[in-house]
């Protein structure tokens, strides 16, 4: 962390809308400092790779390379930062090859900002959560969400 004590985050969201807003609302939680915000995975790396946040938090669609991959590229260009891939879809394996690619947590979109933004802050604590949790939800195992 930074020295004012806030969690420096990146917010790369390729669903278009979704990065701005998700940045505006993480902004507003004590403890959160959004350092960046785009819908643009090149730019996004750009940003990461400048700024090295303490937290990405990435959603790439289902286009281009496997998204493992451009996790694994993302995780390259900010080695320190911790990778969370937010996403709504996580088909079997998806998990564990984006874990193996270098990313930190996958949480499930569903939940409200404040619950995300504290995984955010537990997981730079070092505090442990089933990985695939909607953002204020636990699962019991990591069946395939729809």
């Amino acid at each position: 962390m930074r020295d004012d004590a806030k969690v420096t985050v990146l917010v790369i969201d390729e669903h278009g809308g979704i990065s701005p807003l998700l940045a505006e609302r993480l902004s507003f939680t004590p403890g959160i400092h959004v350092v960046g915000e785009t819908a643009n995975v090149m730019l996004g790396a750009e940003l990461a790779h400048q700024l090295q946040p303490d937290v990405i938090l990435a959603d790439f669609r289902r286009t281009g390379p496997p998204r493992p991959e451009t996790y694994r590229w993302l995780c390259r260009v900010s080695p320190s930062s911790k990778v969370i891939a937010h996403t709504s879809y996580l088909p079997n394996g998806d998990e564990r090859a984006m874990r193996e690619a270098g990313v930190t947590r996958c949480i499930l979109k569903g939940g409200n900002v404040a619950q995300l933004a504290a995984q955010i802050l537990d997981l730079v604590a070092g505090k442990k959560q089933p990985s695939t949790a909607p953002a204020g939800k636990e699962t019991q195992d990591a069946a395939p969400v729809a």
